[in-house]
C-alpha cells in the first residue's frame, strides 16, 4: 500500500490558506531541530520527510490540540470518500517509536519496539536497505492489512550511543503509565536533536552531545 497520495494530499491543505502562519510557525520549530533546509544538500529529501512526517502526525496543530491527521476525520472542508476512510483511519493510528532491526527474512524486515519490546514484521517491505543489528532508529508505522507498512521518514543513531538510549528508555519506561507516551515523544524528539546537532558539530565528541549534560542546550 502506498500511502503517499494521502500524505500529499494532507500536505497540501495544511499548507495553504488558513493555515499558512501554522507551517510557517512548524518549520521556525522544525529549523531549530534540524537546522535549516538546503535544496542542495543531500539530505533534503529525508529533511523534507522528517517534516512532513512530524507537521501531519506529531505536532499538535495551535489552538486544536490535536494532530492534523486526526483533524481530517471529522473535517467537513476535507471530503473524504468512503473507500478512503481506512487508509486515513491508518495513518491516524499509526506506531511512531524507536526500534531495533532483528533481520531481513526474504523480503520481510523483523524489527523490534525499543519502548515495549514488541515485535513488528514489515511484510514485503519496500525499504530493505539502510539497516544494522547496532544502529536504533526512529520511524513510523501505518497499519495495513494486518500488517504495517513504513512512512517516509526515519531517524538512525549511531550505535557508539546505543546505550545512552537504551539508558534514557529505561528512564521513560519507570514514570507513570499515563505519562509515558508524552516523555516518549519527548525523547524521540531531543534524540532526533541531539542526531542533527552531531551532523553540524562534527568536530565534538558524540557522547558530548548525547547526553543529559549536553552544553549544546538540547
Amino acid at each position: 500500500m502506498n500511502y503517499e497520495p494521502f500524505v500529499d494530499r494532507l500536505m497540501q491543505h495544511f499548507t495553504s490558506g488558513k493555515f499558512l502562519p501554522e507551517v510557517k510557525a512548524a518549520k521556525d520549530d522544525f529549523f531549530e531541530k534540524a537546522g535549516n533546509f538546503d535544496e542542495n544538500s543531500m539530505d533534503f529529501e529525508l529533511k523534507m520527510a522528517q517534516f512532513t512526517d512530524w507537521y501531519l502526525f506529531t505536532r499538535k496543530m495551535n489552538g486544536a490540540g490535536r494532530v492534523a491527521v486526526e483533524m481530517v476525520l471529522d473535517d467537513p472542508s476535507y471530503p473524504i470518500l468512503e473507500e478512503e476512510k481506512v487508509a486515513y483511519l491508518n495513518l491516524r493510528n499509526s506506531r511512531h517509536s524507536l526500534f531495533e532491526f532483528l533481520k531481513l527474512k526474504g523480503e520481510d524486515l523483523h524489527i523490534r519496539d525499543l519502548f515495549t519490546g514488541f515485535k513488528y514484521v514489515i511484510r514485503q517491505s519496500r525499504v530493505t536497505q539502510g539497516f544494522n543489528k547496532d544502529e536504533f532508529f526512529e520511524a513510523r508505522l501505518i497499519p495495513h492489512d494486518g500488517s504495517f507498512v513504513f512512512s517516509n521518514s526515519f531517524c538512525f543513531h549511531p550505535s557508539v550511543v546505543s546505550k545512552f538510549v537504551l539508558k534514557e528508555i529505561k528512564r521513560v519506561n519507570k514514570l507513570p503509565e499515563e505519562d509515558q507516551a508524552t516523555a516518549r515523544e519527548e525523547l524521540i524528539s531531543r534524540l532526533f536533536k541531539m542526531k542533527h546537532k552531531h551532523e553540524q558539530y562534527r568536530h565534538l565528541d558524540i557522547h558530548n552531545i548525547y547526553s543529559n549534560e549536553s552544553k549544546l542546550r538540547i
